[in-house]
């Protein structure tokens, strides 16, 4: 026969190691997640566009400027592969809406520029 204080020692015993485990992990990864969101200076920012987005970039401006939608689309996969950093998915995001916007005006008159909306809204969609 188990004596009646066991159990309930065990018990008490389990849940305290079961909140310190629990206390000790919490806390050890927040202070990892604290140290990864610093804000970022203009210098990291010129750090992390790197001078190859933004050649891909004006490819894409230079592109749609040319009408040439297949050239728009290959420049965007570009700046998508090599977006790395949440900064430069934002610029990727941007850079997108923009083409948008252009090849909605053209996508009335032009069906190549509504086939490459289209394809753009797939592949910033993600699907």
């Amino acid at each position: 026969m188990i004596p009646p204080f066991g159990m309930d020692g065990l018990a008490r015993f389990a849940t305290i190691l079961l909140v310190g485990l629990c206390v000790g992990f919490g806390s050890g990864c927040g202070k990892k997640a604290a140290k990864a969101e610093a804000p970022s200076t203009s210098a990291d920012t010129a750090v992390a566009k790197p001078p190859q987005n933004q050649s891909a970039e004006s490819e894409v401006m230079a592109a749609l400027e040319k009408k040439d939608y297949d050239g728009v689309m290959a420049a965007l996969a570009k700046v998508k592969d090599a977006a790395t950093t949440e900064d430069q998915v934002n610029q990727f995001k941007t850079l997108c809406r923009q083409a948008s916007i252009k090849m909605q005006g053209a996508a009335l008159s032009d069906p190549k520029a509504a086939e490459a909306l289209a394809a753009l809204r797939i592949m910033s969609t993600g699907r």
